[in-house]
């Protein structure tokens, strides 16, 4: 009996709560030195309590250039980070790992008529920003 009153509970407050379908689109090219970084591994992920989410998986092309696009649906905003994973100027086994907070305002929310572009321009991944390592 319980769990049947649980179920109808359930089933009233999800048609009460509204999860709008948010977009967010990245684009850049990076390099290692003077040469395009290719096939660069590249993660937008939505960053939650618990396990994060994937948005959008991608590499980066010859030329090292990228664009992900992903959408998920949330009851408030999500936390879109872009995550980089590299060996550029690195001696270790291991990949270095970047991780690019996406600002707000870049968040597209469904019915958006103009859709918003964050755009990176070009990185040098031999820089070294705050990153750690990530060997699996």
């Amino acid at each position: 009996m319980l769990l049947h009153f649980i179920g109808i509970l359930f089933c009233i407050f999800s048609t009460m709560v509204h999860c709008d379908l948010q977009r967010v689109i990245v684009k850049g090219k990076l390099m290692c030195g003077d040469k395009p970084a290719a096939n660069i591994a590249l993660k937008l992920v939505d960053i939650d309590i618990g396990s994060d989410d994937v948005l959008d998986k991608k590499t980066t092309d010859k030329e090292g250039n990228f664009i992900v696009d992903g959408k998920t649906s949330e009851m408030s905003n999500i936390d879109p980070i872009l995550k980089i994973y590299h060996e550029c100027a690195d001696y270790l086994p291991c990949q270095r790992r970047w991780k690019i907070e996406i600002p707000e305002q870049y968040i597209n929310h469904e019915g958006s008529k103009n859709l918003k572009i964050m755009d990176l321009g070009t990185w040098n991944l031999e820089a070294h920003l705050k990153e750690d390592i990530n060997c699996f």
